[in-house]
């Protein structure tokens, strides 16, 4: 008997698996790929886990959104299941003021439609019971964004994507996930059209030179640090999604889209809008008006499930901030993470972090990082609420499409990945008979355009594991 077949034995697999897998990763697509590949079964403790196959395992690769995995995990165990984001309104005297907490939910028009709230409703909701009880006017709006740091953008995410919905940044206080939503009213051929924003705002300058056209090819764009937005291209008909571009400065975009939706709402704001981080560190100065709690979970799931960027970096710095006790930062966040993947077992030779949700080139990770990340939550007190946040094959999320057509459909839970070159995929895998795996699997230098056919690659190692199971 060969020794891949005695291997394939002793770890529970058919050896044919072993060798299925084996084929797979040396096809012709993959020949100058780099792949990292730590398949674990899942034993009744961690003891009697056992690992069934393992490919360059320990080898640190550029993991894309599979980084989110090591995000959450940190937020999860360090601010504890029972953490919720709280944002204060408070008064002095005619002042309003907003006290953020970094809660990356705050306005999420796509989270809150679900709900059948709008992006300003709770500002609204707010402004509406203020003025029942007699507040019908401020002279001034203040915010403190002070729980984080005032970096927004990372300086080693694409600068030629800074635009992109995908690439907003973060702050103390966000809204809208950081990005301005345009929906366009044609208004004939070859005219001007006309829009509105989500959320409402008037202060943002707009230079507007998109026409109605026969081509749905629209572009909303702005440099890097300006505010400034451009709006051209073209565009045939209305369109029912938004179309986005981020913001420069999202307190102050949180900050004016709560002063106008309170001038909608019956309370004028008549002063200007002012940052002051010194407000949280004097709150018994202040006068309690509202809190909006948000769960933890519900932005560990936006983050797995939905991989939404700004949502993992909120995660991250607050951890930062919990671990540090300063405003939380790319720089504390590093160490707070890097801390606790050592603390349950990581070493410090398999990851170097750069931000936290994986956009960065300059993250690396191994296989077998991951997978401990994935055994230490399955083991743990938390491992129902941690599976719930990651997406489910077949079902939701970033793996609504994936695994069509397989038996796997409802038996995945995992965090996939991309970036140009890059293509990931991490997370339990419970098999047919009902055996739970933790698998990595990474692709490195990919081909471009190429990310459906390593995506089907993946599925396929995952498909190989159940055949074994």
């Amino acid at each position: 008997m060969s020794w891949l077949c005695l291997l394939a034995l002793a770890s529970g697999l058919k050896a044919d698996v072993t060798s299925s897998i084996d084929a797979i990763v040396r096809e012709n697509y993959l020949k100058n790929v780099e792949v990292g590949v730590k398949i674990v079964r899942l034993g009744d403790t961690p003891a009697a886990s056992v690992t069934v196959y393992d490919r360059h395992g320990d080898v640190p690769f550029t993991p894309a959104s599979n980084l989110k995995l090591a995000t959450t995990s940190a937020a999860l165990d360090t601010l504890g299941a029972d953490f919720q984001f709280r944002t204060l309104l408070v008064q002095k005297g005619t002042t309003l003021a907003l006290v953020g907490d970094g809660d990356p939910t705050l306005g999420d028009a796509e989270l809150l439609k679900k709900v059948g709230w709008k992006s300003t409703t709770l500002f609204e909701k707010w402004a509406e019971a203020l003025a029942t009880r007699g507040l019908t006017k401020a002279t001034g709006v203040s915010y403190d964004d002070g729980i984080f740091d005032a970096e927004f953008q990372h300086k080693n995410w694409p600068a030629d994507q800074i635009h992109k919905r995908y690439v907003a940044g973060v702050s103390g206080l966000n809204f809208n996930a950081n990005c301005l939503d345009f929906y366009l009213e044609p208004k004939g051929a070859g005219a001007v059209v006309g829009y509105r924003v989500d959320p409402p705002i008037s202060g943002i300058p707009i230079n507007n030179t998109c026409v109605q056209g026969s081509k749905n090819a629209v572009w909303l764009s702005r440099a890097r640090d300006s505010s400034d937005i451009e709006l051209k291209g073209q565009i045939p008909s209305a369109n029912g999604e938004p179309i986005s571009v981020t913001v420069n400065d999202p307190s102050n975009f949180a900050a004016m889209a709560f002063a106008e939706a309170f001038g909608r709402s019956g309370v004028a704001i008549e002063g200007p809008i002012v940052r002051d981080t010194t407000i949280r560190a004097s709150i018994k100065d202040w006068t309690l008006l509202a809190v909006h709690e948000t769960p933890i979970e519900q932005v560990l799931t936006r983050a797995n499930k939905d991989s939404m960027n700004v949502y993992a970096e909120s995660l991250f710095k607050r951890t930062g901030a919990k671990v540090s006790g300063e405003p939380g930062s790319w720089k504390n966040g590093i160490v707070a993470v890097g801390k606790y993947l050592e603390s349950i077992g990581v070493p410090a030779s398999q990851f170097s972090l750069d931000d936290g949700c994986g956009l960065s080139r300059k993250n690396n990770i191994s296989p077998s990082a991951l997978v401990t990340i994935l055994q230490h939550q399955y083991f743990g007190k938390n491992r129902d609420l941690f599976v719930r946040t990651l997406a489910v094959a077949g079902v939701d999320g970033t793996l609504e499409n994936r695994f069509d057509g397989t038996p796997l459909r409802e038996r995945v839970f995992a965090k996939s990945g991309f970036i140009d070159g890059v293509s990931t995929l991490s997370g339990f895998a419970k098999g047919k008979n009902d055996q739970w795996y933790a698998f990595s699997i990474l692709f490195n230098g990919i081909p471009k355009q190429s990310n459906s056919i390593a995506k089907k690659l993946q599925e396929r190692i995952v498909l190989a594991i159940d055949a074994g199971s």
